[in-house]
């Protein structure tokens, strides 16, 4: 896991509850004192921060105590004005030396400023003036950890819940650490632990729902989590978290119920929106999408990410203009290298190809690092038939990262095309080195060898632990429906294509295989039918027409 698995734990929202922002003057505070502190708590109130930065700011200089400093602190970190607020937590710190909370703040603000040695500093001085303070172990833990000292961090919070054994939070945290050393079995035995004293925290119950998906996989993740969400509807990150695994088991349509519920009884949220959209976006259910996305624009038109998800949206229909006008709009930092590759597709899929491959050559010199760049730039040579350039590019970009899944993914797809099936599976099988819970290549590889009719039995083993992986992805329904036929077990195969078929019709090659088991089982009728359906969508299929005309 990376950096954002900690990001609650060290972020300021830990540290900011608004209404903890308000200075209650003292009686000695003089009228001008007074005025600037009410003008503030007011207008921090009422959420301008035009007027209640400039009047925290009299504030401080006229009673530069340590309630006014805290107040102006939160007030200037609610605001987005990290520079003052880590200014003033700072005196705040320095004026109550015995207020562990003061530090606290202060580290926080020094690690949004990116000083993470600094707030590593400060909370180990601050914990050894205040060693029972839970909150401070629990942000030193986080960030030793996130710097690689993992070590320290169990050590420091193993030592903590030996002398506090009912701190949940402390259980929670020594899990996390537990999972990001691949540690699953130590993981849950404190996530449990953790669970047990706390059952209503829905952080607790994503890491432990987390850490058995890492040792049993995800149906028992999958259990955890329902277990968990049955009792606690409300809890928005769990339930996002169980619409997820629907996703990484291929669950499609559950993970859709799931978030069109939440949009129901939160419709005012526009995170849940766009998190609709995009899973519509995934299930190819376009309307749905565009309705979702549509809302989410509309409760949040300032934001950048709706009209992402749109240009990803138009992309995904072959709108290519309309998808270029998206992504051209939006003005986000964060998102820059992303928008200048999917503006170069779009560009290129325009037949401004020269232009766009430039671009690309551009970005790649600007980031030599970025793996995406070569990806994007391979899957345009290839889809423009260029498939010996998109290998080379491959290779190019594997050389400088040996270990990017997703680049041996891609090159193991080029070269199924090119016929060279031993750098296939070399790709392949690397993939699933990488990534051992990728269904995906997993399904790849034992669906090649079933075409090639080559290793049947390794190729039922693939096609089984992707199935095991994925229980709920059509792609690998259709793959072991085919395993089926091709052992002589239509009536095996037949609830699988069929499956396959509801959710993926009108695809051609899954009509195909369910319409030819169908007819091997003497239901022709209902063959024909399916080829039918198939081939109104692909008229150009040679394969459905010979079915037809058997």
């Amino acid at each position: 896991m990376g950096k954002g698995w900690w990001t609650l734990t060290l972020g300021l929202a830990l540290l900011l509850p608004l209404s903890g922002c308000a200075a209650t003057p003292p009686p000695a505070l003089g009228g001008e004192t007074l005025y600037y502190l009410l003008t503030a708590e007011f207008a921090t109130t009422q959420g301008v921060a035009e007027v209640a930065l400039p009047a925290w700011q009299k504030a401080v200089e006229l009673a530069p105590q340590a309630n006014v400093l805290a107040a102006a602190t939160k007030a200037a970190t609610r605001f987005g004005d990290r520079s003052d607020a880590l200014r003033w937590a700072r005196l705040w710190r320095e004026t109550a030396p015995d207020d562990p909370e003061a530090a606290r703040f202060e580290a926080a603000l020094l690690l949004a400023e990116g000083e993470d040695q600094k707030a590593i500093a400060l909370l180990q001085a601050t914990l050894a003036r205040f060693p029972e303070d839970a909150t401070v172990t629990e942000q030193l833990a986080a960030l030793l950890a996130e710097h690689g000292r993992r070590g320290d961090a169990e050590r420091l919070l193993q030592d903590f819940v030996q002398h506090h054994p009912d701190s949940a939070s402390a259980y929670f945290n020594l899990g996390r650490v537990y999972l990001t050393e691949n540690r699953p079995q130590e993981a849950i035995t404190a996530l449990r632990r953790a669970s047990t004293l706390q059952p209503d925290d829905g952080r607790i119950a994503i890491a432990l729902a987390e850490a058995l998906r890492q040792q049993q996989g995800p149906t028992a993740a999958l259990q955890s989590i329902q277990a968990f969400t049955a009792h606690h509807p409300g809890d928005l990150d769990a339930q996002r978290y169980l619409a997820a695994l629907y996703l990484q088991v291929g669950g499609q349509e559950q993970a859709m119920r799931v978030l069109q519920k939440l949009t129901r009884d939160d419709s005012e949220n526009p995170e849940l929106w766009v998190s609709l959209g995009a899973v519509a976006l995934q299930n190819s259910q376009w309307k749905v999408a565009q309705n979702a996305l549509e809302r989410a624009r509309e409760l949040a038109p300032q934001s950048p990410i709706p009209l992402y998800y749109l240009g990803l949206l138009a992309e995904a229909q072959a709108r290519w203009n309309t998808a270029l006008q998206y992504f051209q709009r939006i003005q986000d930092s964060a998102l820059a290298l992303e928008l200048r590759l999917h503006i170069a597709q779009a560009e290129y899929r325009l037949g401004r190809r020269e232009k766009a491959l430039a671009d690309l050559d551009s970005l790649a010199r600007e980031h030599p690092d970025n793996a995406q760049i070569a990806l994007f730039q391979a899957q345009l040579l290839a889809d423009s038939g260029a498939r010996a350039a998109a290998r080379k590019v491959l290779q190019g970009a594997l050389a400088k990262h040996p270990e990017d899944a997703g680049l041996w993914f891609e090159a193991g797809v080029q070269a199924e095309l090119a016929k060279d099936y031993p750098a296939m599976e070399q790709a392949m099988t690397e993939v699933i080195r990488l990534k051992p819970d990728d269904a995906a290549a997993y399904n790849f590889l034992g669906y090649s060898l079933l075409e090639r009719n080559q290793h049947l039995e390794r190729a039922a083993t693939l096609l089984q632990k992707a199935l095991q992986l994925s229980p709920k992805d059509p792609a690998i329904l259709d793959s072991v429906g085919w395993l089926f036929h091709r052992q002589g077990k239509d009536k095996e195969a037949l609830p699988y294509l069929q499956e396959a078929w509801r959710q993926l019709h009108p695809d051609a090659e899954v009509g195909e295989h369910l319409g030819r088991v169908l007819w091997d089982l003497g239901r022709k009728t209902e063959a024909r039918a399916i080829w039918r359906e198939a081939l109104r969508a692909h008229p150009d299929n040679a394969t459905l027409k010979r079915a037809l005309h058997q």
